[in-house]
């Protein structure tokens, strides 16, 4: 009865055509994501001198600097050119679909969806400052602003929907088609510019980017400061929750590992002691998470590639499980994220949000009992998730132990999901094959 209800409410989600242009768009960048998360993955956990593969490997004593440096720098650059201009692809992506599912100008409306998002990102100044040039906050144009950039492209190619003409795409255009297209799409587009315009200089007079910016800060004081396991909680839930909705910025920002004084605490007496076993701040809510609420990536997203390749039978699916699988397990999501997806997939919310926290729960309940340490030392950087507390308990092995014992009951948690799963990407199958004009074989 349950399965038939939630089975029933995703189907319905599914159908609005906000979420069917999201699971577009995200297919789309699929590629991209999955990309960008390998030469994460090698940037931070395998070419970086603190890394945890590097120090195995001893890249410093035999790779050549030159050549270690280089790949470092490669990586480094190519995951920070696809994630920090990802917003700007979903905008276009976002628009393109909306106006193509409305049987409108696809193209034109994604320029102006990609062309609005920067307007809306643009920092207007005073026009007495001669020294006036491109500024963008760049944060917005990101793949931690993923719902920001989709809903200004959803919009847009609402704009093509009520104010542009009708269109049919044709492979091969002559001068004369395409001089009509020019002007056909003019008033939609003028339209959504000049509103991105207005939008963008409201959120300057209105200082809405400062705004957004100090809720960002409020979660990273909270992250390096929060004793109290019980306001961390709610917490950590706002943040994957919003992190399911597309906005990154505040889970990174409370779960981000710093040198704060509590975490400097642990470590202090974890060192003159030789153990951490009764270290003075025992539930810090970032070293909880880090240890067991991740697993690999936020929603312990490892053990649900996990129940993808042993029971879903979805080759798309899988292909994207096994793809996203090594930088998961080292720490880097962002494919698995996108190309699953999980982003704005009602399916997965529950399991995302509350998984991580019964994680939590349950480890800081065999502290309190004295059954496993606090995770107290400095980890390395791509460390794979199910040891990560092993490692920050300075190898305990009944931390290791409970780590895997966890894990092993996230993956159950996750099957029942994964099933539902595979009966609503079924429904979405075929109701994307009758939009096609042909029934789906299946």
């Amino acid at each position: 009865m349950i399965d038939k209800v939630i089975f029933n409410m995703v189907i319905w989600v599914k159908r609005r055509s906000f979420f069917r242009i999201a699971e577009r768009t995200l297919t789309i960048l699929m590629p991209l994501a999955i990309i960008g998360s390998i030469f994460q993955f090698m940037w931070q956990s395998v070419f970086s001198p603190d890394s945890l593969i590097s120090n195995i490997f001893y890249f410093d004593r035999w790779l050549p600097d030159p050549i270690f440096n280089a790949a470092w720098y490669a990586s480094q650059g190519l995951s920070s050119v696809i994630f920090n201009s990802f917003g700007l692809l979903v905008a276009y992506f976002a628009a393109q679909y909306t106006a193509r599912y409305y049987h409108k100008d696809a193209q034109m409306a994604g320029i102006a969806g990609m062309l609005s998002l920067f307007l809306c990102a643009y920092r207007f100044r005073d026009t007495s400052n001669f020294n006036i040039t491109m500024n963008f906050n760049w944060r917005f144009l990101g793949i931690h602003s993923f719902l920001y950039a989709l809903v200004i492209g959803y919009l847009v190619g609402l704009i093509f929907r009520f104010w542009g003409v009708d269109f049919h795409h044709y492979h091969t255009e002559n001068s004369s088609r395409i001089e009509w297209r020019a002007f056909a799409s003019f008033k939609p587009t003028a339209i959504a510019l000049i509103i991105s315009l207005m939008i963008g200089i409201l959120t300057s007079l209105v200082q809405v980017r400062v705004f957004a910016s100090n809720v960002y800060q409020f979660f990273q004081n909270e992250g390096q400061n929060n004793l109290n396991l019980w306001m961390f909680i709610p917490l950590i839930m706002l943040a994957l929750f919003l992190n399911w909705l597309g906005i990154g910025e505040p889970l990174s920002s409370l779960t981000a590992y710093v040198g704060s004084g509590t975490n400097v605490a642990n470590l202090n007496y974890a060192l003159e002691h030789g153990s951490s076993w009764n270290v003075p701040n025992k539930f810090v809510g970032n070293a909880l998470y880090q240890s067991y609420g991740k697993f690999g990536g936020s929603g312990v997203l490892l053990a649900l590639l996990i129940v993808l390749l042993l029971v879903y039978k979805r080759d798309n699916t899988t292909k994207v499980a096994r793809w996203s699988f090594i930088p998961t397990l080292f720490g880097s999501n962002q494919g698995a994220l996108v190309g699953l997806p999980i982003i704005l997939n009602p399916l997965y919310l529950f399991s995302y949000v509350l998984i991580p926290v019964f994680n939590m729960l349950v480890a800081a309940l065999f502290i309190q009992l004295h059954l496993i340490p606090t995770s107290a030392y400095q980890v390395l950087s791509g460390t794979p998730g199910p040891i990560v507390a092993f490692m920050a308990t300075n190898g305990n092995w009944g931390a290791l132990i409970f780590s895997l014992l966890l894990f092993a009951t996230d993956i159950l948690l996750y099957v029942p999901v994964v099933k539902i799963a595979a009966k609503v990407q079924l429904e979405i199958d075929n109701l994307n094959a009758e939009e096609a004009g042909f029934e789906y074989v299946h």
